[in-house]
Formats: C-alpha cells, sequence, structure tokens
C-alpha cells in the first residue's frame, strides 16, 4: 500500500504541477475568462491529494532540523516582503521626489505649481505620438511630472497609427499632437513643452473663450487667406492661445458687440465710413481694446480714432542702415530695442516690419492717457518722408531722426491716490498701435520675434494675465571622461569581481547548512 501511495502520489503531484502551469498560461492567454481560474482550482485539489497520499513522507520531512530552520527562512522572506509591500504603499500614498538632474529637468515652474494647485476640475491629456518616438517620451516624462503635483491631472499616450479609432474621435492628422482636455473646453498643442501644457491648463480651465474679431471690408489682409500677405498664421496662434477669433465686415454688423474682447485693425486699403469710425469709437468708450495695425499709406479716416489719444502717425517709412547688416532691406527696420511695458517685459527676440511708419504722442495727453513705448528703432535710423530714384537721404528740418517709436501701448491714465472718485467703475478701455502690419502677415508672422509680440499685445489687450512665460529647460551634455584605468576598473569590479565574491560566499553558506 504505501508503495502504491508513493507512486500514485508522484502521479498526482505531476498533474498537479501541469495544471498549475497549464492555469497561468490559459489565465494569461484568455484574461477575464474562467479557464485559467478554473484549471489553477484543479491543480490545487490534486496538490492536496498529493498531501494526503505523502502524509507520512510529509510528517518526517516537517520534523527534521533542516525543514524548521527553512520554514524559518521562508518565515522571515514573507516578514521583509511585508514589510517592502508596506513600505511600498505608504510610498505610494505619500510619495516624494528629489530630482538630481543638473536643469532640474523633472521639477515644475512656481507658475505651473500654482496653476494646478488652482485647478478645480478634472483635466485629461492625451498625446497623439508615434510608438518609441522621442517625442513619446518626453511626453510621457512631462505628464508623469504633472500627475505627481497634481491628482487632478491624467492622460495617455496613444500611437495613432495602433489606435486609428482614437486618432479619428479627436481628428488627428498629425503626430506629436497634444489634447488637453476639460469639462466642454478642450485646447490643442505641438510642443512638448511646460509652458505650452500650462497655458493649455489654463485656457481650457475657462468656461468661455474670449473673441477677438479683425475688421474685414476695406481690403484689409483676411484671416482666411494662407497666402504670404494673409493672417491665418495669426488667427492660428490666437487660437492655440483659447481665443475664438472671426472676420467683422462692420457696415453689416452696425456696431461692435459689447461682449468682444478686442479688435484688430490692419491696415485698411479703403477709407471707413464715419459711421464705422463712430461705431468704433462708441465701442473704445464703453472700455472696449483695439489693436490698431497701420503701415505708411494714404489716410481712411480710422487715424481719427486715436486722436483722443494723443496718437498721430507721421506718415513717413522707417529708413534703417543697420537692417543691412542682418541682410534685410534698409525699409525692414530691425528692432532690439524694447520699453518697459508689461507686453515686452524680459523681450529679447529680434522683431523685423517691413515698410513702417513711425508714431508720436502729444505730451498734453500725458495727464489722461498713459503712453508706453513697445519698440524702439536704432539711432542710425530716420523717417524719410521723400524717396526720390529708390534712394533716402535724411533732410535734416524735413525728416525725424532716431530712435523712434513703432509700437506704444495706451491706456487711461490713473488719478493720483483720494482723486478722481471710484475708478473701478469707469470705463477700463486699452490700445497697442504699431505702424506696420506687415510683420503679423502670413510671410513675416514666423520670423524670430514677430509673433510672440503680436500674440503678447493681443493677451495684454484681453487682460490675460494668467498666460505664463517659462523659460525652457535647455538639456546639457554633461559626457563622463574616464582614463584608461579607470575603465579598467568600471569593466572588472562589476563584471568579475561583485560576481565572484557573491558565488563563493554563497558556496560558504551552501556547505555550511549541508554540515547541519
Amino acid at each position: 500500500m504505501p508503495e502504491a501511495a508513493s507512486r500514485w502520489g508522484s502521479v498526482v503531484g505531476a498533474a498537479a504541477v501541469i495544471a498549475f502551469v497549464a492555469g497561468v498560461v490559459l489565465d494569461l492567454g484568455f484574461p477575464g475568462r474562467w479557464y485559467g481560474p478554473g484549471v489553477l482550482g484543479v491543480g490545487l485539489a490534486l496538490a492536496v491529494l498529493c498531501g494526503v497520499l505523502f502524509r507520512r513522507a510529509l510528517g518526517t520531512w516537517l520534523r527534521r532540523r533542516s525543514t524548521r530552520l527553512g520554514a524559518n527562512s521562508a518565515v522571515a522572506v514573507v516578514l521583509v516582503g511585508a514589510v517592502l509591500g508596506m513600505v511600498n504603499v505608504l510610498a505610494v500614498r505619500h510619495s516624494s521626489r528629489l530630482d538630481l538632474s543638473q536643469t532640474g529637468a523633472f521639477t515644475l515652474a512656481p507658475q505651473t505649481v500654482k496653476v494646478l494647485d488652482g485647478l478645480s476640475r478634472d483635466v485629461k491629456v492625451t498625446g497623439f505620438f508615434q510608438k518609441g518616438s522621442e517625442g513619446e517620451g518626453k511626453f510621457k516624462d512631462l505628464l508623469a511630472t504633472y500627475t505627481h503635483y497634481s491628482k487632478k491631472i491624467s492622460g495617455e499616450a496613444v500611437d495613432p497609427d495602433t489606435h486609428p479609432a482614437a486618432a479619428k474621435q479627436y481628428g488627428i492628422t498629425q503626430y506629436e499632437t497634444i489634447v488637453v482636455e476639460s469639462g466642454t473646453q478642450e485646447a490643442r498643442i505641438r510642443t512638448v513643452s511646460e509652458q505650452e501644457l500650462t497655458n493649455a491648463l489654463i485656457r481650457v480651465g475657462k468656461d468661455r473663450k474670449k473673441r477677438i474679431v479683425v475688421l474685414d471690408g476695406h481690403g484689409e489682409p483676411s484671416v482666411s487667406d494662407t497666402e504670404a500677405n494673409g493672417l491665418s498664421q495669426a488667427q492660428e496662434a490666437l487660437e492655440r492661445e483659447g481665443y475664438e477669433v472671426s472676420p467683422l465686415v462692420l457696415a453689416q454688423a452696425g456696431s461692435v458687440e459689447p461682449d468682444t474682447t478686442a479688435v484688430i485693425i490692419a491696415d485698411p486699403q479703403k477709407s471707413l465710413l464715419p459711421a464705422e469710425v463712430d461705431a468704433l469709437g462708441r465701442y473704445v468708450s464703453a472700455g472696449g481694446r483695439v489693436l490698431l495695425l497701420l503701415g505708411p499709406g494714404p489716410a481712411t479716416g480710422v487715424e481719427t480714432l486715436t486722436l483722443p489719444w494723443g496718437i498721430t502717425f507721421r506718415h513717413d517709412t522707417v529708413i534703417d542702415p543697420v537692417s543691412r547688416l542682418f541682410g534685410g532691406d534698409y525699409t525692414t527696420p530691425v528692432i532690439r530695442s524694447y520699453g518697459q511695458h508689461e507686453i515686452v517685459k524680459d523681450f529679447r527676440l529680434a522683431t523685423f516690419f517691413p515698410l513702417a511708419q513711425s508714431v508720436a504722442f502729444d505730451s498734453s495727453k500725458a495727464s489722461t492717457v498713459d503712453y508706453q513705448a513697445l519698440a524702439m528703432t536704432s539711432p542710425e535710423s530716420w523717417g524719410e518722408t521723400q524717396i526720390v530714384g529708390g534712394k533716402a537721404r535724411f533732410d535734416a528740418g524735413i525728416d525725424t531722426r532716431g530712435p523712434m517709436d513703432l509700437a506704444a501701448a495706451l491706456s487711461p491714465q490713473s488719478p493720483p491716490p483720494g482723486e478722481g472718485g471710484d475708478t473701478a467703475a469707469a470705463p477700463t478701455w486699452r490700445a497697442v498701435v504699431v505702424g506696420n502690419a506687415r510683420f503679423v502677415t502670413n510671410g513675416f508672422f514666423n520670423a524670430s520675434g514677430n509673433g510672440d509680440l503680436f500674440v503678447a499685445a493681443v493677451n495684454w489687450l484681453a487682460e490675460e494675465h494668467d498666460l505664463i512665460a517659462i523659460r525652457p529647460k535647455e538639456s546639457q551634455s554633461s559626457p563622463l571622461l574616464l582614463t584608461a584605468g579607470q575603465q579598467r576598473l568600471v569593466f572588472w569590479i562589476p563584471v568579475l569581481v561583485v560576481p565572484g565574491v557573491i558565488t563563493v560566499w554563497g558556496m560558504v553558506v551552501w556547505r555550511r547548512r549541508r554540515r547541519l
């Protein structure tokens, strides 16, 4: 009987092992089905039966001293595993990170942390990248950093090639597109950077988009025009900032809607009707915002809008010999000098203004209008009033010597404390005037800082002070240079010395336990 039990016990034990292996394979191959758990249950029953058949041998084995020592070791291993598990649970619930990178690549800027702390609803971030691409890795690292700071952020990286349904759902036509969603709001960005993602979070956190209208119907560049003289890129840039942009034919509309955030007037070629100028004036008087872009050319009537502000356009052509140094034309001044206004504070990019005119401010309006220059020409420039035979020459007493203002920001002058009554209820109009419109057309929009200056001006008009600028963290290469001796140490210690010590020590322990 014992021999038969031993023989059957071996068969049952082998069957139990086979059942366990088969159960694991089935559970992995058919997740959620009953096959795997069912076969594992059979294996458990066979293991119990094997223990019954080998109960005498099992009892003898349990009474051996080596078994007791082995059991103690097993218990110690279980306890260590339990402690490690508890530590892991505590680490997950109370996680902490230490960024040891040289540039702080995995630490968010204080502005971003403030935005994340102020999130009032959940935000989903979906990045569409090719599997294994460099952009996917950057996106996952950035997303992990954001989710560490806020539990309201969630997201994933999706390969549009392997998940075409998701790409179709979001209308994705290009790789490396990031979609940020919150409630009914959505924003899309094409750059994996902290600044872009944080500003997208700010935009989707708002319940309503601000409306920007572009004056149309007088030969102005159109937001629907994708050619060099169009404004389609300017429209796309504003829409990426979360604005709603549309053309405005004032002759049809009759007035500017009160909920309009700002009106952009870009170089009309035909005169505005007096009723249109009056409608714009009423809009500004009621606290409206205007971005006025006017290059050299005949008067169109819109200039009268600026007279109450003390602004006049000189109707000259800015000549800047310095532009030749940058390979440009002398009628395309290159601006590197900026004012101290919020729009251009810390602005370090050059801007190009092809065929520009200068603007002047009547100092007698300084008591009621706050005038701040934004962009100034070089001292070598001048305002040419007459170009003969394609040649320009400075004429003292006629032309204006630089530096001259090409762009300026205007707003009501704040009265001294205790004077002027309650200013909180007064209309807070704002205006930005630029003696050029070509710098925002498609042909020049991406030239150095042109687009950045345009978007910054609109953000100031719209009082989007929470849209932030974060200096990118540039990765630095820090190669580790080793001498020949150090290279040998790096090879011998981890490859031979450490494994050899572990092997010898294991053999010593094994021999000692064999003697027990």
